[in-house]
């Protein structure tokens, strides 16, 4: 359901999210709801403004469940450092939300259940989004650190396995606790959701790299500046394995070697990206040499 636009910005409730905001007024808690509304806008909100502050371009914002999402270029994965900014600013606006909390109590200016319940749920807010997990801000925390080390594709998977990792952990919590006779049903809610949303990225892997490699050959076309990175690689190496080496923020060059280790050949990115988007993933190397 779309509401319009706030700020410039289109707003969609997602069917679940409106299901559990009218379960909790019917259930009385007009005030909480409107607090959940309020604090989770303002958390996507602030990942739409930093994105647009360093020049990407973002769309709607979704409420879920669970938090939501702001719809933002693709573009900014090829900068782990502006993935960075764009993921921090979320969970930072709860803290910052939290503290005002905190000080308008100790101050004596208002004490009542509502601003309890306000600063309980930023710190909840911000530490599961923080939470080495897709589709979190600290799932994409996590691919941004990774990525300049082991290469974005390698990193993308390492993160989601150990986002399933994570949804694990907090299924067996929830299951724990119901065998201890604590119920907290949040958590095998929020395991499952997690797991799902992992599985999800995990279907979209392919897609996205793919869509990763097209950007960057966009970034190099565009004439910037980048740095230099060198691999090496056997002639009997497929081009999946180089691309798997390919790090943001570098231009490679791929000096090809034959059994004795002599250099055969030198390929540049941008050739070994666009062979690969037009004759696949498994050529090897050697065979395109001899083209």
């Amino acid at each position: 359901m779309r509401l319009g636009k706030i700020a410039g910005i289109p707003l969609k409730l997602n069917i679940f999210f409106l299901l559990l905001m009218a379960a909790m007024v019917l259930g009385g808690f007009w005030l909480e709801t409107f607090l959940i509304f309020f604090v989770v806008y303002l958390h996507e909100l602030t990942h739409t403004i930093a994105a647009r502050k360093i020049g990407v371009e973002a769309g709607e914002i979704e409420l879920l469940p669970f938090g939501g999402v702001a719809r933002i270029d693709d573009a900014l994965e090829l900068d782990p450092q502006a993935e960075k900014y764009v993921a921090l600013a979320g969970p930072l606006t709860n803290f910052i939300l939290a503290g005002i909390g905190l000080a308008v109590y100790a101050n004596g200016l208002y004490a009542g259940e509502g601003l309890i319940f306000f600063v309980r749920f930023n710190f909840s807010l911000a530490f599961f989004n923080l939470l080495p997990a897709f589709p979190l801000d600290g799932g994409r925390l996590l691919r941004a650190n990774l990525a300049p080390v082991i290469g974005f594709k390698k990193a993308t998977s390492l993160a989601l396995d150990i986002s399933k990792g994570v949804a694990l952990l907090l299924l067996l919590a929830g299951a724990i606790g119901m065998a201890i006779g604590f119920w907290y049903p949040v958590l095998l809610f929020a395991g499952l959701f997690l797991f799902y949303s992992a599985r999800k990225e995990e279907q979209k892997a392919l897609y996205q790299f793919l869509r990763y490699l097209l950007r960057k050959r966009e970034e190099i076309e565009k004439g910037r500046v980048l740095a230099a990175a060198f691999i090496t690689a056997r002639e009997d190496a497929v081009l999946k394995e180089i691309l798997a080496q390919f790090l943001p923020r570098k231009f490679h060059f791929i000096l090809v070697l034959n059994r004795s280790l002599e250099v055969t050949g030198e390929l540049t990115e941008k050739e070994v990206i666009e062979k690969a988007l037009r004759e696949g993933i498994y050529i090897k190397v050697k065979e395109l040499l001899e083209r």
